[in-house]
């Protein structure tokens, strides 16, 4: 009896190895290969597009959901882009947010928290009149060792959904990384 449970067991571990092992090389097939030039991505639905540079892929998300993850191949760079919206009530006091949340993150550059940061609205023609796209704000985080440093763009829009959008490496490799994570971040524009 005993032998009969141990060769089950056994027989139970190996079948998921395999099916592990199967569902990882599925996987790898159907990841895109990064492209060779730089990629511009447009979600409609929130008006807004960014450039990938060449070279990164998209790891999981979709450019028109609430959340997207690119990064830089190879992987062990652990240069990385994403973005993650959430929907706010329409009452929601964003501006007041904003200014609490930038105020916050200046504040943090005395405490050697934060390299930098300022405001960062988008505003366009629209129709031929001049709109205020997006209100937000900008930082670039300082780092700490065997941590990440992120460059962080964070924006309400017209309709009060939240965009967190941040450029990240592992802190040994930002400086490495960062022309290209300050080249996304400096992409992002909003309108149509």
């Amino acid at each position: 009896m005993k032998n009969k449970l141990a060769f089950l067991v056994v027989i139970a571990l190996a079948s998921n190895f395999f099916l592990v092992e199967a569902t990882a090389k599925a996987k790898n097939k159907t990841k895109a290969a990064a492209p060779s030039e730089p990629v511009t991505y447009q979600n409609k639905s929130r008006h807004y597009s960014f450039t990938i540079p060449e070279g990164w892929a998209k790891q999981s998300g979709e450019v028109d959901s609430d959340s997207v993850l690119f990064m830089a191949q190879p992987l062990s760079k652990t240069c990385s882009f994403q973005i993650n919206m959430t929907r706010m009530q329409l009452d929601f006091p964003a501006e007041v947010s904003v200014a609490a949340s930038l105020d916050s993150a200046t504040k943090d550059i005395a405490i050697d928290k934060n390299i930098s940061a300022k405001r960062r609205d988008e505003s366009g023609l629209e129709n031929g009149k001049q709109v205020q796209f997006t209100r937000g704000w900008e930082l670039t985080e300082k780092g700490q060792k065997g941590g990440h440093q992120r460059i962080i763009y964070q924006a309400y829009d017209r309709e009060n959904y939240y965009l967190n959008m941040m450029a990240a490496a592992e802190t040994e490799h930002f400086e490495e990384c960062r022309p290209a994570l300050e080249k996304i971040i400096t992409s992002i524009k909003f309108g149509d």
